[in-house]
């Protein structure tokens, strides 16, 4: 189906207001090169105080293994992400394998 621009922008439109993170879909968080090049599951989930989101495969990183992503892009990776969608700044989840139960903490 061929979409003009006005049908492109209201779809977008659509998709930001059934959006279930509080945060605009264009806002930036960090992942890691092992999620989102080695397809390895999102293990570790942040929501720091400053307020950055970070969806890491919950294994050490370096500098050169961080990413910088838009929080849509986190949820086409792993759409059961929204679920994590309402952890308050400073608090963390993790699991301990893919579809694992999420422990919820805080920094």
């Amino acid at each position: 189906m061929k979409m003009n621009f006005f049908t492109a922008l209201s779809r977008r439109k659509n998709d930001c207001t059934n959006f279930p993170f509080s945060d605009k879909p264009n806002t930036a968080c960090f992942t890691c090169s092992h999620v989102l090049e080695e397809h390895k599951p999102i293990l570790y989930v942040s929501h720091d105080e400053d307020g950055y989101w970070s969806f890491l495969c919950g294994g050490s990183h370096t500098e050169k293994e961080m990413r910088l992503v838009a929080l849509s892009e986190i949820l086409d990776i792993d759409g059961s992400m929204a679920a994590l969608a309402g952890l308050d700044y400073g608090q963390y989840a993790e699991a301990e394998e893919e579809k694992g139960n999420w422990i919820v903490g805080r920094e």
